[in-house]
């Protein structure tokens, strides 16, 4: 069954689930606001890496607190970021973002804040200006924003994944304007920061954008050299020491909701350790591995199987990388998800043509299951009121696999709807041959 959506409607409706949205977030937002002003939980390790930088120290050192303008721990957030020792970015965190360690910390994080918003705003522009979508709609998108818990993940913690999709996004702005050298770079300054848009540059090669392709490991190989000439042993001690226990350290975390943070939760159970919990394996490392690396080697079989047979070179064959990225990273947190930003963007334009009802209801879940925020007080009052009905410890079996995975099976979902909209891109073309060009 198709149905036909009225624009002006759909804005009317867009605009009270949005403002309804916002108002519900409202305290989030505040909060978030409050916490990236004084104390965000993840600049720290951004700050304390360019202080070292500064003073010709190793970017990793075995203390964060050895410095003594940081603030000291005042609460059970900051208690954590204790036992957080090393910095789990690469050294080009330190290098791009050198003009916030001449200040001091309360200056920094200010600055960042202001950035963190700007970059937001950027984001927004260049989407719609992408995409050809009429400026009427800022409002609405600026609204779900500010609103959406990745964004304010984003904010709270002081993280750097909000410039990580700033220059993905910049890269496909400059890709649909043929502009395939400024493309290439900025896609490698994302690929840079966290590793995981990497990805990104197999679409280029794939659908023979050389120049793009050509420009990104240029500049991928040049940020290298430079990282190195800057830190010397340190970029080799990041690859091969923290990125590494990093992953492993953090695969088990909640929050993971990649591929690898499912199948971590899946072959896990909590057990009794003394006065605390712990995680024991059901199966061994081994067989996880496995039963992990073997599905998402089925899932890149039928990738590349479905990149010979369907068209790719669009806006919704972007968004397959970028979901995929996500997916395939060993680590996945809520605040990388603004990268799906771009797909979402895309899957709305298609709202306003002839869809099936399906496709409606398929992009409406996922975009509630990405939008969850699993560390607010929402979140754990409504897992109470689940254990009204279903009995069990949040932290059992059936909550880790279920409401912690959300915005995993969001992410799975869109990559359906993407692949259904590829499928159906492709049958039009080959039944209107005149619109291949």
């Amino acid at each position: 069954m198709n149905i036909k959506i009225n624009k002006i409607g759909l804005y009317i409706f867009l605009a009270v689930i949005f403002i309804t949205y916002f108002f519900i977030r409202l305290p989030e937002l505040k909060d978030a606001f409050s916490i990236g002003m004084s104390k965000p939980g993840d600049f720290i390790q951004d700050y304390m890496a360019g202080k070292q930088l500064l003073m010709g120290k190793t970017l990793y050192p075995s203390n964060y607190r050895e410095m003594d303008e940081l603030p000291q721990p005042k609460n059970q957030t900051h208690s954590i970021l204790k036992n957080k020792l090393i910095d789990a970015h690469p050294p080009f965190a330190a290098i791009l973002l050198f003009p916030l360690w001449f200040l001091n910390y309360h200056n920094a994080i200010f600055l960042w804040v202001i950035i963190t918003i700007l970059c937001m705003v950027l984001i927004i522009a260049l989407l719609l200006k992408s995409e050809s979508i009429p400026l009427v709609y800022i409002p609405l998108v600026s609204l779900f924003v500010l609103a959406w818990a990745p964004f304010q993940i984003n904010l709270s913690n002081g993280q750097i994944s909000i410039l990580v999709t700033l220059f993905v996004i910049a890269g496909w702005y400059f890709l649909k304007r043929e502009r395939e050298n400024l493309a290439g770079i900025f896609i490698a300054l994302g690929t840079m920061l966290k590793f995981y848009p990497g990805l990104l540059i197999i679409y280029l090669l794939i659908n023979k954008k050389y120049k793009a392709f050509l420009s990104a490991t240029i500049g991928i190989g040049f940020i290298l050299i430079l990282s190195y000439l800057i830190t010397k042993h340190d970029l080799f001690y990041f690859i091969f020491n923290v990125l590494p226990g990093d992953i492993q350290r953090c695969e088990i975390v909640f929050g993971n909701t990649s591929f690898n943070g499912f199948f971590t939760q899946l072959f896990l159970h909590l057990q009794p350790y003394g006065n605390t919990k712990a995680y024991i394996p059901v199966v061994n490392r081994f067989d996880r591995n496995l039963y992990l690396y073997g599905t998402e080697a089925l899932f890149l079989l039928y990738w590349v199987y479905s990149i010979n047979k369907y068209n790719y070179d669009n806006d919704t064959g972007f968004s397959v990388f970028i979901i995929s990225s996500l997916l395939l990273s060993p680590l996945c947190w809520n605040h990388y998800l603004t990268l799906l930003l771009l797909p979402l963007v895309v899957f709305a334009k298609e709202l306003l043509k002839k869809r099936t009802i399906s496709e409606v209801v398929i992009f409406l879940t996922a975009l509630f299951f990405i939008s969850i925020d699993t560390s607010s007080v929402y979140f754990f009052k409504a897992l109470y009121v689940v254990r009204g009905f279903i009995p069990g410890h949040p932290w059992s079996f059936f909550y880790r696999m279920t409401f912690y995975l959300l915005p995993f099976y969001g992410m799975v979902l869109l990559l359906i709807l993407n692949f259904r909209l590829i499928k159906q891109s492709q049958k039009s073309t080959s039944e209107h041959p005149a619109n291949q060009s």
